[in-house]
């Protein structure tokens, strides 16, 4: 019994490290995961928006960048793709379909541990992306 002393502080630190890391990559997890989520509901949010105005005006993806950024993603990454309308474009009428995709690298949250677990490569940034389409229910009377 007196040889084990030395053990039991070996497997202490041992345990430690592996609960730091584990709590660590928690909460790295947990911010990249409240980030997409919120995007998620940005994603629903602005397709009702088109859905209602037949495409996404430059005003409104303006307000949508801004709260992109307000959620944590690198101004330089964002990308809208979809039925973005210039000034005088057309609206998307019914019953076609208006579609958004909205993609960027968060600026926090983006460490090694997050890149793992998520099962990306470890010396690549995380890419939150997200997609929808809804049908248009702008008529020609509108």
């Amino acid at each position: 019994m007196k040889g084990e002393d030395g053990w039991v502080i070996i497997e202490m630190l041992v345990a430690l490290f592996v609960l730091s890391f584990l709590l660590f990559a928690a909460v790295e997890y947990w911010g990249v995961l409240t980030i997409y989520q919120h995007t998620e509901s940005l994603k629903y949010h602005t397709l009702s928006k088109m859905e209602v105005a037949g495409g996404l005006y430059p005003s409104d993806e303006q307000d949508l960048v801004k709260k992109l950024i307000d959620l944590g993603a690198d101004p330089a990454t964002i990308k809208i793709e979809g039925d973005v309308k210039e000034e005088g474009e057309a609206p998307v009428l019914w019953p076609n379909e208006v579609s958004l995709r909205i993609e960027f690298i968060p600026e926090y949250f983006n460490n090694f541990m997050a890149r793992t677990l998520i099962g990306g490569s470890p010396g690549k940034p995380i890419r939150i992306g997200v997609k929808g389409s809804a049908v248009s229910q702008r008529t020609e009377s509108d």
